[in-house]
C-alpha cells in the first residue's frame, strides 16, 4: 500500500512538474513575443526622431518645457530676436528652421506683434511654424496664418512652404504614435510624440 502510494505520490509529482515547467515555457514566450512587439514599435519612435534629427533642419520651441524624447535635438528659445533666433553657434548645416510655440495649458503670453513676426519669418524665410494648443488659434487666423474654419477640439496646426502648405489638427490624432509608448507618456507628451511621428509620415521637413 505505502509502495502504490508512493508510486502515485511520484507520477502526480512529475505531473505537476511537466505543467509548471509547461507554464513557464508558454509564458516565456508571451513575454518574449510582447518584447519583440513593444522594440518594433518603439522603434518606429525612433526612426521619426532621426528622420527628423537627420534633416537638417534647426528646431526651436517656444513656451512650456516640451518634453521631447532626449534625442529629439530641438532647443528653447525665449524669443524671436535675431540672437534666439541664430543660437550661440548658427549651425551652417541647417537647410530649414522650424519654430514650435509650445502651449498645452493654453496660457503662453505671446502677443500680436510676435505672431506678426513669426509670420513673417515664414513668408519670407521659409521657418515653418508649429502651434500646439489651442487658445492661440483666433490670434493666428487674425495675423493671416490660414482663415479655414476649424474644428472644436483642435489643438495643432502645421504651416510650411512659406505658408501655401497647411494642416490644421496635425499633431490632434494619439493614434499615431505606437500604443507601447503611448501608454507610457504623461498627457502633455501625447500631442509632442504626436507631433514628431507626423513629422516623417507627413514629409513635413
Amino acid at each position: 500500500m505505502n509502495a502504490k502510494r508512493l508510486i502515485v505520490t511520484m507520477v502526480f509529482t512529475v505531473i505537476l512538474i511537466v505543467f509548471f515547467c509547461w507554464i513557464i515555457g508558454v509564458g516565456l514566450q508571451d513575454l518574449g513575443r510582447r518584447n519583440r512587439i513593444w522594440r518594433e514599435q518603439a522603434q518606429k519612435v525612433t526612426d521619426a526622431i532621426a528622420y527628423v534629427n537627420d534633416a537638417k533642419v534647426d528646431v526651436m520651441y517656444y513656451g512650456e518645457d516640451l518634453k521631447a524624447p532626449d534625442s529629439f535635438r530641438v532647443r528653447h528659445i525665449y524669443n524671436f530676436e535675431q540672437d534666439s533666433l541664430l543660437g550661440p553657434e548658427d549651425n551652417p548645416e541647417h537647410d530649414s528652421h522650424m519654430i514650435i510655440v509650445h502651449d498645452p495649458h493654453d496660457d503662453v503670453p505671446i502677443s500680436k506683434e510676435q505672431w506678426q513676426e513669426l509670420f513673417k519669418l515664414m513668408k519670407n524665410d521659409g521657418y515653418i511654424i508649429v502651434y500646439i494648443g489651442a487658445a492661440q488659434l483666433p490670434a493666428m487666423q487674425e495675423v493671416g496664418f490660414f482663415f479655414d474654419v476649424y474644428p472644436q477640439g483642435t489643438r495643432s496646426v502645421i504651416l510650411w512652404n512659406n505658408g501655401a502648405s497647411k494642416e490644421i489638427g496635425f499633431a490632434d490624432d494619439a493614434t499615431v504614435i505606437p500604443e507601447v509608448v503611448r501608454e507610457t507618456l504623461a498627457a502633455e507628451q501625447i500631442p509632442v510624440y504626436a507631433m514628431i511621428m507626423k513629422f516623417k509620415e507627413e514629409a513635413y521637413v
